[in-house]
């Protein structure tokens, strides 16, 4: 979240010299519901039922098959799936770091934070409005050095070679899933190929890792892998004084204790820390905060999948998710005074921020599947939350807050929460396919009880096949989640804050789908209504928050009186040749827009109007692939200074008459890898490497003060020599390597 700018921001413009299960994409569960994705629900087969081969369940190695007709389902044809990713597509991509969130970066309706996170924000929405399931369980962040409220990080906590694919839905979710405003994205761990064991050893800038797949028992499989940085062990400094360490661990098995029971175990863990420390003596350093941040967090989770009849099962869910942030911060120029016979080298630290904060949710859900007849079929659940929340912040000597030009300290925000609290669902969704027509329509009940809230959202989908080609779908949805409990509890007002609102409607055509590839267009429009806006400061939302860039986090008294509006128009297009050639490309034209206290509507911190993606692999031979990737955007929009006010103080004070009013240069970015597989007998080893950012731009990234240089007056002989332009990561090597072991899982 923005006003978590030094995580968010000072962590990561520190280290931007840094970084940068066969389980199919359920997009229509027996239904041709748009986007349903992953549920727990194993996948029907893609054919549509007739009267004279009336549906049924039949077992195939643990996975539940709807057997009806061979021919074409009018379904698929007429539904906009949810955009899928393979695991090899993901690692073979340049510019990405094998990373699977920076990968969906290049995916339609989604932009980027920095270079160096992986944020994934979806058509204007802020990063907590994604929801991230891995194998069915519900991951609050599966990201390294992030803090409690956000999903985002500087890296993922999930080696992409672990993992089978990913389904990505940008909007029209059905109401199986929890509540989120913005996307669901779905992550299936690798499954055993062929019943052989499976060994992989990696290396490379992100780290190092291996992963082990074996089976075991009858029709049991157990999938193990961990993974640590590297850098750490040859530097301390990667920018200011600071590089991070961090090792994560994954844990899959699953098991058939019979034909009509499957049984899965989870388990995602990581732990992860960064101390920065910036140049007391370079007056261009733009960071004036020590930082000592230290994390960890966890998913942990069970499943057992139970067929009932040849007509219908469930899921039973179980799992726990909990993490937890220990921050401190020392301003090295506190007050920007400087004592005589003094200098800024020799000045005591006078600490201003620490924060302990853990969260922990524990999670229980309940999805059934049942058809009714050849061409009705229904899903149905419930889910429960049981939050427990332990905060303690302090900020106990307030600060001369960028938003305010007020000399004096304020915001003096120490708030020590611990509680319990929950939540609770309910959802149905009824499908049927008539002819060429496709109609879903259902609804979640949600009841939080924190605040007493409660929220009945609708969902109604429909598509149309026009030709085994063309088709055309449309949904109307309303979803609603609540803020952050971090907003909820910093001041006392803020624990009226209402759940957020985000109604969504889409309409988009198949333009063409076949074998060779296919382009799609779509438009969409979400409304924003409920949203978390500044009481001290009217033009501020959590939308459009200004990023102070390395200042001490900023907490506000809030009201639930905002809105906003995101429209936008994608086209996309994705293509293959063989397996000689693959490509996919998209264009989209977007505006984000969302007002404060006062009503007034102001670009949202990422609102990018045009974006532009395009990447392409090329395989000549079996053993040799090259990729690419170029990204274009319209410049970031950002808030200037007040400049002769800033100049007065020596200090970074933001104009919120113009909140979001500038906006930087475009920004481009082309990035190439190349890798080579070597046989080493019956085992084989993959070189890779690549450059980022391979023209070397200079894409614009904010705007900061420089507090240092200001101390000798030279900002009031010219204040925009004070004023420092911030870019993002430059040109920059990527490299590495991995090992299969033998022949096994090929």
């Amino acid at each position: 979240m923005q006003r978590g700018s030094l995580v968010l921001s000072c962590l990561f413009l520190s280290i931007s010299g840094l970084l940068t299960s066969a389980q199919s994409s359920q997009s229509a569960l027996a239904s041709g519901v748009r986007g349903n994705g992953d549920t727990g629900l194993p996948s029907p087969v893609t054919s549509a039922p007739s009267e004279s081969n009336p549906p049924a369940l039949a077992i195939v190695h643990s996975t539940v098959n709807v057997v009806a007709s061979q021919q074409k389902d009018p379904a698929e044809r007429g539904t906009q799936k949810p955009l899928h990713a393979t695991s090899e597509e993901i690692q073979s991509s340049a510019g990405t770091y094998g990373d699977f969130s920076r990968y969906l970066q290049l995916l339609p309706g989604v932009v980027f934070n920095s270079d160096v996170s992986d944020d994934v924000l979806v058509r204007g929405g802020n990063p907590i409005e994604n929801l991230y399931l891995l194998d069915n369980l519900e991951v609050p962040n599966i990201n390294h050095i992030a803090t409690g409220a956000t999903t985002g990080g500087l890296v993922s906590m999930i080696d992409t070679a672990a993992i089978d694919s990913i389904d990505f839905q940008s909007g029209g979710y059905n109401a199986t899933y929890n509540e989120r405003l913005s996307s669901v994205i779905s992550i299936h761990t690798r499954e055993l190929q062929n019943g052989r064991p499976y060994t992989e050893a990696d290396a490379g800038f992100v780290g190092a890792g291996i992963i082990r797949e074996t089976p075991f028992r009858n029709n049991g499989t157990l999938l193990l892998s961990a993974h640590r940085s590297l850098l750490n062990l040859f530097t301390n400094n990667i920018g200011l004084n600071g590089v991070p360490i961090y090792t994560n661990t994954l844990t899959h098995a699953q098991w058939d204790p019979s034909n009509m029971d499957t049984l899965s175990v989870d388990g995602l863990a990581g732990v992860d820390s960064i101390n920065i420390t910036p140049q007391g003596l370079d007056d261009a350093e733009t960071n004036t905060i020590d930082t000592q941040y230290k994390g960890w967090r966890m998913t942990n989770g069970i499943s057992w999948r139970h067929i009932y009849s040849p007509h219908s099962f469930g899921t039973i869910t179980l799992s726990d998710s909990e993490q937890e942030q220990d921050i401190r911060q020392e301003d090295q120029l506190f007050d920007y005074t400087v004592p005589a016979g003094k200098t800024t080298k020799n000045l005591p630290l006078t600490p201003v921020y620490s924060e302990l904060t853990h969260d922990a949710v524990t999670n229980a859900r309940y999805d059934g599947y049942q058809l009714m007849g050849p061409k009705f079929t229904a899903l149905y659940g419930a889910s429960g939350h049981a939050n427990r929340i332990a905060y303690n912040v302090a900020q106990p000597f307030g600060e001369q807050s960028p938003l305010s030009s007020d000399p004096a300290r304020s915001d003096a925000a120490s708030f020590a929460p611990h509680f319990s609290t929950g939540d609770s669902g309910y959802y149905l969704q009824l499908t049927s396919v008539l002819g060429h027509w496709t109609l879903s329509a259902g609804g979640r009940a949600q009841t939080f009880a924190f605040g007493g809230n409660f929220t009945a959202t609708p969902r109604l989908n429909v598509a149309y096949a026009l030709s085994p080609h063309v088709g055309l779908h449309a949904s109307f949805g309303k979803y609603a989640q609540l803020p952050p409990f971090l907003d909820l509890t910093s001041y006392p007002q803020n624990h009226l804050l209402k759940p957020m609102w985000a109604r969504q409607i889409i309409g988009g055509m198949d333009l063409f789908g076949s074998k060779y590839g296919s382009v799609t267009v779509e438009a969409y429009q979400k409304n924003y209504t409920s949203y978390p806006v500044s009481i001290e400061y009217p033009s501020l939302s959590l939308a459009n928050m200004v990023d102070t860039l390395g200042q001490e986090f900023i907490w506000l008294p809030m009201t639930s009186k905002g809105s906003g509006i995101t429209r936008g128009v994608e086209l996309s297009g994705k293509t293959h040749l063989g397996t000689t050639f693959f490509a996919l490309a998209n264009v989209a034209y977007a505006r984000s827009l969302f007002s404060g206290l006062d009503a007034v509507m102001r670009p949202g911190n990422f609102d990018y109007p045009l974006v532009l993606n395009a990447s392409g692999r090329y395989v000549p031979t079996p053993h040799f692939d090259v990729s690419f990737r170029y990204e274009y955007t319209s410049g970031r929009p950002y808030t200037p200074f007040l400049l002769n006010e800033s100049v007065a103080q020596n200090r970074p004070i933001y104009d919120l008459s113009k909140i979001n009013a500038v906006r930087g240069p475009f920004y481009s970015r082309l990035d190439f890898r190349a890798s080579h597989t070597f046989p080493v007998g019956a085992s084989h080893l993959v070189a890779y490497g690549g450059l980022e950012n391979a023209l070397d731009r200079q894409n614009f990234l904010g705007i900061a003060w420089l507090s240092r240089y200001g101390l000798g007056g030279v900002c009031k002989r010219n204040a925009t020599e004070c004023v420092s332009y911030q870019n993002q990561m430059g040109l920059f090597p990527n490299f590495g390597a991995s090992y299969v072991f033998g022949a096994e899982g090929k």
